[in-house]
């Protein structure tokens, strides 16, 4: 019996986060209990020509989906208005940001992995986006706009992290 369609889903982003946070030299903790939070990045640096583990600096709240849009500057998603809200509530009195990592999947599921001896290609992309400003009182979802521009790729980790660590997100 094969998994239900979400858990998959889930996996291929944490996959996909995993593997462009690793190819930006850094590296992540899988949170096993989730109460919001996925992923937490963890910036490594070097001290006397030795690696050193500087700690968690950003925590991310993966979605995937085959609920999408996009127009010409924006991801068009349809957010479940609680963990929208949970997001909103986290920058307001968490202790460091939290960013909600978008992956978008193509919506014909035979194309969300395509892999031979060459390569292995997940398909399509990530999105990242800080929320702040007011919780919805919407019950059911809150449509976002989450720019294009802010592709989760191994060359925006190290912004992100200087950014969530002068607490600029």
């Amino acid at each position: 019996m094969s998994i239900k369609i979400q858990a998959i889903e889930e996996a291929l982003s944490v996959s996909y986060v995993s593997a462009v946070v690793s190819k930006a030299g850094h590296t992540y903790d899988i949170i096993q209990r989730d109460y919001g939070v996925d992923i937490s990045i963890r910036k490594i640096d070097f001290f006397n020509g030795q690696q050193i583990d500087m700690g968690a600096v950003l925590d991310c709240q993966l979605k995937s989906t085959i609920n999408w849009s996009i127009d010409d500057t924006h991801i068009i998603y349809d957010m479940e208005a609680p963990a929208y809200n949970k997001l909103i509530y986290r920058s307001q009195n968490g202790a460091y940001p939290c960013l909600l990592v978008l992956l978008c999947l193509p919506r014909d599921s035979a194309n969300w992995v395509l892999l031979n001896e060459e390569k292995l290609e997940l398909r399509k992309c990530c999105y990242w986006m800080y929320l702040s400003g007011n919780p919805t009182e919407n019950t059911h979802t809150i449509r976002i706009r989450v720019p294009r521009s802010n592709t989760f790729t191994p060359d925006a980790i190290p912004e992100i992290l200087s950014s969530a660590m002068r607490d600029e997100l």
